[in-house]
């Protein structure tokens, strides 16, 4: 064989390859960006132990930086310096970094702390839905229960969950914490309007399918703080 062929041959070879590298290389950023870029906030479903919060910054259709808090089942957000159980903490800051560079919530829960892991991971899913291009949920609100408080006043704050299915409000459970912090104990409360109002207030909120309703003669207290409280519950149930 002549050695001007070979040599051709070589050189074509090597052209195929380098534009073979450059699509591989330019395939990427051909492909449709899934997210928008922007800082978006996601909010867990709440339990009695609370609820979680992520905020997820997205960057060139990537996460690039995470935000995680926790808050206790009164609405009040955890110190990590004095919570007595530090593997809440080391979940936080390992999946803070873990999320990074993802476009999902494939991460692995932090043993010794699945529920927070978990809380986590849905408040960074639920971001990422919120920056969705093209969102794959298109109902106003997702579903599950979500948590919600008062502002806090002299007589404490209330508190309220919130379950949703359909955009309908299925179920609401309210509570009052007292200004130390403390759930009510209703066993030994000595007024009857408030303690009707907890019983009350809930079918009226279902039944309405919002946070606005007529406050409960003689607790009126109460029902405006759990009024807001279901308010805000909503607020960390929408998605847009």
């Amino acid at each position: 064989m002549a050695p001007h062929v070979s040599l051709g041959r070589k050189l074509k070879a090597t052209m195929v390859f380098s534009v073979f590298i450059t699509l591989l290389v330019l395939a990427p950023a051909c492909r449709p960006k899934v997210f928008n870029d922007g800082t978006y906030t996601g909010i867990s479903q709440g339990d009695s132990h609370g609820h979680a919060v992520a905020e997820v910054t997205i960057q060139q259709d990537k996460i690039a930086r995470v935000k995680l808090t926790e808050f206790t089942e009164v609405g009040v957000e955890k110190d990590y310096a004095t919570y007595p159980w530090p593997k809440s903490k080391e979940a936080k800051d390992t999946l803070e970094n873990a999320f990074v560079g993802r476009q999902d919530t494939n991460v692995d829960a932090v043993t010794g702390a699945t529920n927070s892991s978990n809380k986590f991971k849905e408040a960074v899913g639920f971001a990422l839905e919120k920056a969705r291009k093209k969102p794959t949920v298109t109902s106003t609100y997702f579903e599950g229960t979500f948590q919600g408080r008062s502002q806090a006043d002299g007589q404490g704050w209330g508190v309220a969950w919130v379950t949703i299915q359909g955009d309908k409000i299925t179920d609401v459970e309210v509570e009052d914490v007292t200004p130390e912090g403390e759930f009510k104990d209703w066993a030994t409360y000595s007024y009857p309007p408030a303690i009707e109002a907890k019983a009350e207030m809930p079918k009226r909120f279902v039944a309405a399918n919002s946070a606005v309703v007529d406050a409960y003669t003689g607790a009126t207290n109460s029902s405006t703080k759990w009024m807001e409280a279901v308010s805000a519950a909503l607020a960390a149930a929408k998605i847009r």
